[in-house]
């Protein structure tokens, strides 16, 4: 029975399959100061914080920067507002700080439009550092989410690794106001970073063998998370004024359906285990776990390769949770099969129907958090040897 996060009893030359993708949203690339900045230069203050941003901008224009030195530049540069007493008071009108959205990883045709669109002055402008504090906060929150969508999680390390740098993303998150990102469009990318941390947090669960029971609480709460990120974002596509991926909220809703699955699945292996008088309602949470799965890869379904409002860049985006959700319900299938056994010839337990099940339970507290915007602006193991700008140290 091989699981996606389950450790496969394969031989050992046998690698495990990819775990299923995590989604980042598009960042904010700095962009230069215009005009004459002699005069600015000479407050000193002011002089700091452009050194620090200028290293963000190097960033921003260098074709080989990853996310780890792009988020380690913001960093910097945010410990300088940080740390400064410039977010009132008169002088931040001496500057004018201009953003450009990121193109990411999209077409060579969709790039040169967003290098045109700043060619004609189509950047974001501002001169107040509370916007420029909020603005670099969702900057660095789109490069920490880059960088854990990056992580191999097929082992430990990289899962721990994506799961704080996904916490660290919600933290930038909600300490950003949003002056040029609605709080809806914030609060729906926070809650994204967050389930996928909780994703992980599953992953590292079934990997270190911890009872079944437990995995199909964490399991459950993750589909109830994706399941509200998906509300979330069809609420967002449809005010068509955010940076919302048409493959979003099908990747959130296949991943919902995929986690409520794998929830009965975990149940149904805790009640077999429990022995006589829990086999009924173990095949029955499999037999569910197989019914969600179909309907997710149905026509109608997120999953559906045929699905008439899916576009052929979305169902490529949605391959890989449709691969592992064809792993799931071999496993899910298997395990079914042993119940139906057991039950058939040892217990002839009765088997009940899907509305007589109840609702699994969730996670009583929060497992996952965002991270404090105070810790997230430590710096990082390695970042130290990166000029900062000047900009201090955030100790505790």
């Amino acid at each position: 029975m091989n699981s996606l996060f389950r450790r496969a009893k394969t031989p050992a030359a046998a690698s495990p399959p990819a775990p299923m993708p995590m989604l980042s949203f598009p960042g904010k690339k700095a962009l230069r100061f215009e005009g004459d900045t002699s005069a600015t230069e000479r407050d000193a203050d002011l002089a700091v914080l452009m050194h620090a941003r200028a290293h963000v901008v190097l960033a921003s224009e260098s074709a080989r920067a990853g996310a780890a030195e792009t988020a380690a530049a913001l960093r910097a540069y945010l410990r300088v507002i940080y740390a400064s007493n410039m977010l009132v008071g008169p002088r931040q009108q001496k500057l004018c700080f201009a953003w450009r959205d990121d193109a990411g990883d999209e077409s060579d045709r969709k790039k040169a439009k967003a290098k045109a669109a700043v060619e004609q002055g189509q950047s974001q402008r501002h001169t107040s550092l509370v916007t420029e504090w909020a603005v670099a906060l969702v900057a660095l929150a789109a490069e920490l989410a880059r960088a854990a969508a990056a992580e191999d999680r097929r082992g430990a390390d990289g899962i721990r690794r994506a799961c704080g740098a996904l916490c660290d993303a919600a933290g930038a998150l909600r300490a950003a106001a949003g002056p040029r990102m609605t709080d809806a469009c914030l609060a729906a990318f926070e809650r994204l970073m967050l389930v996928q941390a909780l994703e992980c947090y599953f992953e590292l669960a079934v990997a270190g063998g911890k009872p079944a029971a437990l995995c199909s609480k964490i399991a459950q709460q993750v589909s109830h998370d994706y399941h509200q990120v998906f509300i979330d974002l069809g609420s967002l596509e449809q005010q068509q004024q955010q940076p919302i991926d048409k493959s979003w909220a099908p990747h959130a809703q296949a991943k919902a359906a995929y986690f409520q699955a794998e929830a009965n699945l975990q149940r149904a292996r805790a009640l077999r285990d429990q022995g006589p008088g829990s086999v009924g309602e173990a095949v029955a949470r499999l037999r569910l776990a197989v019914s969600v799965l179909d309907a997710a890869a149905g026509k109608a379904g997120p999953l559906g390769k045929k699905s008439s409002s899916s576009s052929s860049s979305t169902a490529a985006a949605l391959a890989p949770v449709r691969d592992a959700a064809a792993r799931l319900r071999k496993e899910v299938e298997a395990e079914l099969a042993a119940a139906e056994n057991d039950n058939c010839h040892v217990y002839f337990e009765r088997v009940p129907a899907f509305d007589a099940l109840k609702e699994l339970p969730a996670l009583p507290e929060p497992l996952v958090r965002p991270t404090v915007v105070e810790k997230v602006l430590r710096e990082a193991d390695g970042e130290a040897a990166l000029a900062n700008g000047g900009a201090p140290t955030i100790r505790h």
